[in-house]
């Protein structure tokens, strides 16, 4: 299936881009960064809704690397663009690695050839949670891009 297969080497992608990324070369990566969340954000879109088979959560030990924004870490954000509330701090180093953890979920699993499982993992995070860190990473990455 051609989108999975498009969605599968974006994940790699950006996964492989946070691994390789030494804390203090960050600054240098910020527009890869950018291009890597947006095209695996429109990728995920196209994600077909399955269900998992026997799939009870497998604990996978995903390794988190560190990484740090340093002066572009902290951001203000909107949770809700249709009601007016303040602005409320954020992370994105928080945003860009809980992103990393959902979707090297899904990689491990794909790599295992439990393909059904991967799927769900992406498509499911990305309704309920990692989408939602996507969108106010690209947000950030964007202002990060232009200074």
């Amino acid at each position: 299936m051609k989108e999975l297969d498009d969605f599968f080497h974006s994940a790699v992608h950006y996964c492989g881009i946070i691994e390789d990324c030494e804390s203090n070369q960050i600054h240098s990566k910020l527009k890869t960064l950018l291009v890597s969340l947006l095209e695996l954000y429109s990728k995920a879109i196209f994600l077909p809704e399955v269900e998992p088979g026997n799939y009870e959560g497998t604990d996978l030990n995903i390794v988190v690397p560190e990484i740090n924004f340093g002066q572009y870490d902290h951001y203000w954000e909107v949770f809700n663009p249709y009601h007016l509330e303040e602005p409320v701090g954020a992370s994105l180093s928080d945003d860009i690695l809980d992103i990393y953890k959902d979707i090297k979920k899904g990689i491990l699993l794909y790599e295992k050839n439990e393909q059904l499982e991967a799927i769900w993992e992406w498509k499911f995070g990305f309704e309920i949670h990692w989408g939602s860190h996507a969108v106010d990473a690209i947000r950030a990455l964007h202002s990060a891009n232009l200074k």
